[in-house]
């Protein structure tokens, strides 16, 4: 019952509002997670929709390091994985806005790096319980060619 209560809180949580804009392969991912500090969240991982399937396809991960203050406020310290589990990209800072209405929840704003064909994209919360499922809102991905 608590696992159940558990993926459909992350679910929630992981409700993404999804902005990316690439140069070249590096996107920004707004999340939103609403109860990241009291269910511990320690990432999220990325997905790509197939085209031809419309199955996800393991795009890798964002693993949360540290939450840390600064001068300017609160921010998180992350690295990016590849899908075979190598680091990809990483130590990377991003500031945090905690939530006027849930001050365990935070918006944030990361940064990634996407070797994959231009696409949809999904993304899912995790912790040691486990993953949530993937968001129900996607975003396009375009990843541009250099000229």
């Amino acid at each position: 019952m608590r696992k159940r209560a558990f993926r459909a809180a992350v679910t929630a949580a992981v409700f993404c509002v999804s902005t990316l804009l690439l140069a070249c392969e590096l996107g920004q991912l707004k999340v939103r997670i609403p109860d990241f500090f009291t269910s511990n969240v320690q990432g999220v991982r990325l997905y790509r929709v197939d085209d031809a399937s419309g199955q996800l396809v393991d795009a890798g991960y964002i693993e949360f390091v540290s939450v840390g203050t600064d001068a300017k406020g609160e921010f998180i310290e992350y690295t990016q994985y590849k899908p075979d589990g190598q680091p990809g990209w990483g130590p990377v800072y991003a500031p945090i806005e905690r939530l006027p209405d849930q001050p365990n929840g935070i918006d944030v704003t990361l940064a990634f790096s996407n070797t994959l064909p231009s696409g949809w994209f999904k993304v899912a919360s995790y912790n040691v319980v486990g993953t949530s499922r993937p968001s129900t809102s996607q975003t396009f991905v375009e990843v541009k060619q250099e000229s």
